[in-house]
């Protein structure tokens, strides 16, 4: 069952990743990740620093991508953050705005083709 997580996992990102390159993001990074967490993608959107959470679910009988964004989640992605920007100085002075998005991705059960995909630009409000 981990495996196949993540194997879905994996494929959520490839594909919001290659959504948000189409949209004109830069790839800084992808996978992000130390003891306390992972984000999932680190990309520039102009003079923008973005940590992008990707969400991904086949079909939508136990709901939505959305619906799995909670509160704690979203201030781990900030904790994280706060640690890229520290052991990333460069970047973090490269890129002295930051914000927090989503990219909700929901597969059709059949043949795993993208059914909808939604980005949510700061999510923190």
């Amino acid at each position: 069952m981990k495996s196949l997580n993540f194997q879905k996992g994996k494929l959520g990102e490839t594909i919001a990743k290659d959504f948000l390159l189409k949209k004109g993001y830069k790839i800084i990074s992808q996978n992000f990740q130390n003891r306390f967490g992972e984000i999932d993608l680190i990309m520039t959107d102009k003079n923008i620093l973005v940590f992008v959470e990707v969400k991904l679910k086949v079909g939508q009988d136990f709901g939505s991508p959305e619906e799995m964004i909670t509160s704690k989640k979203i201030q781990k992605i900030k904790n994280q953050a706060l640690l890229f920007l520290q052991q990333n100085q460069k970047i973090s002075a490269e890129y002295p705005q930051q914000r927090i998005d989503a990219v909700c991705i929901v597969l059709n059960d059949n043949d795993l083709q993208v059914k909808t995909i939604n980005h949510y630009q700061n999510i923190t409000g």
